[in-house]
């Protein structure tokens, strides 16, 4: 009973704080210019900076003489430098210089904990991985942000609540008719509806299944080298040109009570078209944007603590559908973790 609890626990950690073995959006690009910056991910104390080339590199926050935070510190030609003695180490956590003792012991050692770093389209997406795998998988982003037809916001926020409620969120279309009805994006709703769940090669597809007039009809989740949502609102034709407004949203734990959103505000627009909608969505259209947001973020913030008590029906099939791939995908990981630990060493 005692090794079933902690394996229990060891599973309900990782779907409080995150999969393993995945890539996550940690901030806007736009967070990160001169100076180190302190973040907690995944329970994770990180330093987040940029090098003389303006690279972003993403480090445990401990400098490998004594402990202190490098996030107090500085970044000195290129390097991420101590502000308690100096030490300074470079992007790939190697001590470079130690000023104060040119030839220390230290200096060309890699004794600073790394991550893999992608940044692209307003987004840093950091690797987390195991102690046993620590190697990035592939990860394709999704095609709406890579496609040149393409255009479009990163939005960015922290809600003091548990990733699994937003995941519920996200997978749960029949809530957009009660919270959001009324809002710029949400005025005609079919008030009922049933929802359908399909499989497909990378997660599944849920939809509402007479819901043709709605604001939203269906919602995607991905789970290919980095977990995301996608899913589209139908926009007025007061937002502009580019048709319906589709949303790609990643969802990154904090810790057990605090979790990161960045939501991408994509549409298949572009030339002049594209630039009359950005300054369509800058003038007025992002007060909408974060209007829902708020309300979402509201909601669930006043949730009880993570587990709730819950009676679920027909319209909560997504919800139960991504609690059990996350749940079947966390016993996965631990269990590969306890049979890395149990392995022989072998004999030298």
């Amino acid at each position: 009973m005692q090794g079933n609890a902690r394996f229990d626990d060891k599973v309900e950690g990782l779907l409080s704080l995150g999969l393993r073995q995945r890539w996550y959006c940690i901030a806007p690009s736009a967070a990160i210019v001169d100076r180190p910056v302190a973040m907690t991910r995944l329970g994770e104390r990180l330093v987040v900076w940029r090098d003389g080339a303006g690279l972003v590199h993403v480090q445990e926050d401990r400098c490998p003489h004594r402990g202190a935070p490098l996030s107090f510190g500085h970044v000195i030609d290129g390097r991420l430098t101590c502000r308690y003695h100096g030490v300074q180490v470079d992007g790939d956590g190697i001590v470079a210089r130690v000023p104060a003792m040119p030839d220390c012991s230290l200096v060309g050692q890699n004794l600073l904990k790394t991550f893999p770093v992608i940044e692209h389209l307003q987004g840093i997406f950091v690797y987390f991985g195991n102690p046993s795998k620590p190697e990035p998988v592939a990860f394709e982003l999704p095609y709406e942000m890579t496609s040149e037809d393409w255009g479009g916001f990163l939005v960015s926020a922290r809600w003091k609540v548990n990733q699994q409620y937003i995941w519920d969120n996200l997978n749960d279309p029949m809530h957009a008719l009660a919270l959001h009805g009324g809002t710029f994006t949400h005025v005609v709703s079919e008030v009922s509806d049933q929802v359908d769940v399909a499989d497909t090669d990378y997660g599944f597809l849920l939809r509402r299944v007479t819901g043709s007039t709605t604001s939203f009809e269906t919602m995607e989740y991905v789970d290919s080298g980095a977990q995301f949502w996608r899913f589209d609102v139908n926009y007025p034709a007061a937002a502009g040109p580019g048709g319906m407004l589709r949303i790609v949203c990643f969802v990154t734990p904090i810790d057990e009570h605090q979790s990161v959103i960045n939501f991408w505000r994509l549409r298949e627009v572009s030339g002049w078209r594209r630039d009359l909608w950005y300054f369509l969505y800058k003038a007025k259209l992002e007060d909408f944007s974060w209007q829902v947001l708020e309300q979402d973020r509201e909601i669930l913030e006043l949730m009880p603590p993570w587990p709730p008590r819950e009676n679920l029906y027909q319209h909560d099939m997504g919800v139960t559908r991504m609690r059990r791939l996350a749940r079947r995908e966390a016993e996965a990981q631990v269990r590969a973790q306890i049979s890395a630990l149990e392995e022989p060493v072998a004999a030298s």
